[in-house]
């Protein structure tokens, strides 16, 4: 296979320019490519849509986690590790909902795999002030949901744009160039979120998984949450009796829940509240039928605009 000329320089000067980050790792082993390209793997799906839009079509993009698969209890299984081995980049989040993936990545840097901790450095403590929702360490959390915050996940696109770009100088142009239209789409969506939700008549919002601390800060949103950080969370009785009399106190006629979850628990407050049900998706990761149908980071969370609009403005 003919291999594609090394420009040092250029990588060089590309990769002092993305060190600001400071969270990806490389050591010197050259980069295998498939058909002329790198290829990289990267574990949930908002790293794998920001790789992709930043790679294009000079990188072989990989999602570990399926379409449609929870990404807080997925492992991957040995046949999908040894395909993680023959990767170039491996992109990964951090925290609580790819712990595998920080072991993985020690063995891949000892292999010459560039990895990238995409989360590193961003996450916020949660506290849940309930005994149900509350860990051994004072009840506090590690939230992991840092890319449904806008301006945080131009961070970690640089920080992905950073190691492709090092691993692959020749192409390094080319890659900032798409890392800088996927910075003002999110420039964008950051200003269509503060456009609409500043200026909101409410400030709360019921969700049935506590994934929305980020953004909630970011736009000055109170996040009423009837599970923990995990979904799988079930709330008491006693929860449950608080949150109804909280939704009445507060007019809140909507309570928000996943598109992939069973809003059983939602739909049960809802009946106890006289409210109704609306999607607001986390982004965890999207189903076959999602992708299929084109949908990617920046719709979604346009849907999720527009489902916060109408519940906090009714």
């Amino acid at each position: 296979m003919k291999r594609k000329k090394f420009y040092p320089a250029l990588a060089l000067l590309v990769a002092a320019f993305f060190l600001i980050t400071g969270c990806w790792h490389r050591v010197s082993r050259p980069a295998p490519q498939e058909n002329g390209k790198i290829k990289i793997y990267t574990t949930m799906y908002p790293l794998y849509d920001f790789a992709a839009k930043i790679a294009g079509d000079m990188a072989v993009v990989e999602k570990v986690v399926p379409a449609g698969v929870e990404a807080h209890d997925f492992e991957p299984s040995p046949k999908l590790v040894a395909g993680i081995y023959e990767a170039d980049v491996f992109v990964y989040l951090g925290g609580s909902i790819d712990p595998w993936a920080e072991k993985l990545a020690e063995q891949l840097l000892k292999e010459g795999v560039t990895v990238v901790k995409a989360g590193e450095g961003l996450f916020q403590e949660e506290f849940h002030g309930d005994e149900e929702n509350v860990s051994e360490e004072n009840g506090h959390h590690l939230d992991p949901h840092v890319w449904l915050d806008p301006v945080l996940a131009k961070t970690m696109a640089e920080r992905i744009a950073g190691a492709i770009a090092a691993k692959d100088g020749e192409n390094a142009a080319y890659y900032r160039k798409n890392l800088e239209e996927l910075k003002k789409r999110l420039d964008d969506l950051d200003e269509k979120y503060r456009n609409s939700l500043l200026p909101a008549k409410k400030r709360d919002f019921v969700v049935n998984h506590a994934a929305f601390g980020y953004l909630a800060r970011r736009y000055n949103l109170n996040q009423i949450a009837i599970s923990g950080l995990s979904p799988q969370q079930e709330p008491s009785p006693k929860k449950l009796a608080e949150l109804s009399k909280l939704c009445k106190e507060k007019d809140i006629r909507y309570i928000m829940v996943e598109a992939a979850s069973s809003s059983k628990l939602a739909d049960v407050l809802a009946r106890e509240t006289g409210t109704k049900v609306l999607v607001l998706h986390p982004l965890e990761n999207l189903t076959e039928e999602d992708m299929k149908a084109g949908k990617d980071y920046f719709s979604i969370m346009l849907e999720n605009l527009e489902n916060l609009k109408k519940a906090l403005n009714e």
